[in-house]
């Protein structure tokens, strides 16, 4: 049986939440973040992990960087190639599962943004996915990698939010899930014509200890974290929780 990551409808009835203007809007500027933190130099080969509609690996490609993205979903992965051949870049976008792509010693850094990583009950299928990073990087390659925080999590956690969107609203309820310390979240939207798309998923959360430990078990024994982009530290006013990795 499919798991929730694999349902195309819940990444296509909720792109506009995943993917709303406001977050289009940061891209540039945490692109420019990713280059300082990563010393990305022009040329470099860049994988971009569950990219979505490569919002990311386009603005990087428009730098000169030479970019793979790699996505689960068909329809992101479509939008994608035709947003890069509009802006005439050569961006490689490929449909994979993280747990089992890889290139060995062929990328000099390594992104994976906005909580796509976790999505996996079993430790094993999580620290594989670290592995094939740790795989695909060169010697000295850099590993980005930002979740939400347990800590962090538990300073803001609320059972339910809900927010006006363009035709509609947005609801979530979530609910932690100690026994395998996973967050279990509902996402409802309601829109003004009465109809209603609901799903259902979860996704491991993670302490700056536990992070760093998955990630030295993947293989990585330089690790360093972050509370943001701009490199502040991982403390009480924290917004993410940001691993940086060196092979």
């Amino acid at each position: 049986m499919n798991r929730w990551f694999e349902d195309e409808r819940f990444w296509e009835e909720f792109k506009q939440v995943l993917f709303s203007k406001e977050r289009i809007k940061k891209t540039p500027y945490q692109v420019d973040r990713f280059v300082e933190l990563l010393e990305l130099r022009r040329g470099d080969k860049i994988l971009d992990q569950c990219c979505g509609i490569g919002r990311h690996s386009i603005e990087l490609a428009k730098r000169g960087y030479e970019v793979t993205g790699v996505d689960i979903t068909r329809k992101y992965l479509e939008e994608a190639r035709e947003q890069a051949q509009k802006e005439s870049l050569d961006v490689e976008f490929i449909k994979a599962d993280i747990r089992e792509f890889k290139r060995d010693s062929f990328y000099d850094a390594c992104i994976n943004f906005y909580t796509s990583f976790g999505y996996f009950e079993d430790r094993a299928e999580n620290i594989k996915v670290i592995e094939n990073v740790y795989s695909s990087l060169k010697p000295k390659g850099r590993f980005l990698l930002d979740v939400m925080g347990k800590e962090i999590l538990d300073k803001v956690y609320t059972e339910e939010d809900i927010w006006r969107i363009d035709d509609g609203f947005f609801q979530e309820e979530r609910k932690i899930r100690n026994d395998i310390d996973m967050l279990e979240s509902r996402w409802k939207l309601i829109r003004d014509d009465g109809e209603i798309r609901e799903h259902k998923f979860m996704y491991k959360i993670y302490t700056e200890e536990e992070l760093k430990s998955l990630l030295s078990e993947g293989g990585f024994s330089d690790i360093e974290t972050y509370g943001d982009l701009e490199g502040g530290s991982y403390d009480e006013e924290a917004d993410r929780l940001i691993a940086l990795a060196q092979k």
